[in-house]
């Protein structure tokens, strides 16, 4: 029997630093369900306050890092921009949060936690997709994806 090399194509490489990325996707969503659930504290208990404001900061870091990776796998590893893009919206987001939340807004606060946390979630199916394919290029883009009954 003799071993058939597949053409590069057929199994694609990720860029450089997607591993990084992946780690601080989780990360990031991991932070954001941290301040939802001391969110909740917030509301139900005396010291959800402080706890909720203790936290902030892992979310500063996470969204750090978070970009941190994005540039480096667009940049360094020659991957796709979208995650980096994806990356500074949520950056952008993320400043509202902290201004709507010191001012006490609720009413945009609480929604906006929770967009964030769905815009983080949505990242990590990105970066994680269920089979491996092109890292630059999402499930949504496969084909046959759209298709009913696939």
């Amino acid at each position: 029997m003799s071993s058939t090399k597949l053409p590069s194509s057929a199994c694609p490489e990720r860029p450089r630093f997607f591993g990084l990325m992946k780690a601080t996707t989780v990360f990031l969503a991991a932070a954001l369900l941290v301040q939802g659930i001391t969110a909740g504290q917030l509301l139900s208990t005396e010291d959800g306050r402080q706890l909720h404001h203790a936290t902030g900061p892992l979310v500063t870091v996470a969204m750090a890092l978070q970009i941190i990776a994005a540039f480096l796998v667009w940049k360094a590893g020659r991957g796709s921009a979208r995650y980096l893009v994806a990356s500074a919206l949520m950056m952008v987001l993320v400043a509202v949060q902290f201004v709507v939340g010191g001012s006490g807004n609720l009413a945009v606060h609480v929604p906006l936690g929770v967009a964030l946390f769905g815009g983080a979630a949505a990242l990590v199916t990105q970066v994680w997709p269920t089979r491996r394919n092109d890292p630059g290029e999402s499930q949504a883009d496969l084909p046959g994806a759209n298709e009913l009954g696939t």
